[in-house]
């Protein structure tokens, strides 16, 4: 026996990497901070560019940003925290969030954006920390409209976008 065939469960159940990330988001808030590999493993799962980058970020630094994310209350603040974190994006420091709160957060993403903007829930496309807000306000005010958390409202705009609005897929079917 390999040491595939002897580990295939494990392979199989890791195979859905949304379901291992999200495993993570529970134990960082029940533990009210983020290690190391927990913050390499989300941020590689939303963008594995900056890799080098996020790996510069020390075990102490993760550490004492994410129990001061965890503890704060200002949305914001929040947000400003996370990207101060080397290779960090909005985009990225949302994931985060999520990852930690999929009730309460989204992932800010351009696909996102361009669907809410297309819809006419938004005027703006420019990811910033002020739009941020109004993007999880937004998400929020749907997902209790809705009776969805924030996180189905965004993997909703994500399907509407790749479904409706790119051309290249939508050919597809």
């Amino acid at each position: 026996m390999n040491v595939f065939t002897k580990n295939l469960d494990h392979y199989i159940d890791h195979y859905d990497i949304n379901k291992q990330i999200f495993l993570f988001g529970k134990n960082i808030y029940d533990r009210g901070w983020m290690k190391k590999a927990e913050f390499l493993a989300i941020c590689l799962w939303k963008s594995r560019r900056p890799k080098n980058l996020y790996i510069l970020n020390s075990d102490d630094v993760i550490i004492d940003i994410s129990k001061k994310v965890l503890k704060e209350t200002n949305e914001q603040r929040r947000i400003e925290l996370l990207i101060t974190l080397k290779g960090v994006s909005i985009p990225t420091a949302s994931a985060i969030l999520t990852v930690i709160d999929p009730k309460n957060y989204a992932i800010i993403d351009v696909r996102c954006v361009n669907a809410l903007a297309h819809l006419g829930y938004i005027d703006w496309q420019t990811i910033s920390v002020k739009n941020w807000i109004k993007y999880i306000v937004l998400i929020r005010d749907l997902a209790s409209k809705y009776g969805k958390t924030s996180r189905d409202i965004e993997k909703g705009l994500f399907a509407f976008n790749r479904l409706m609005l790119d051309e290249e897929y939508r050919n597809l079917y």
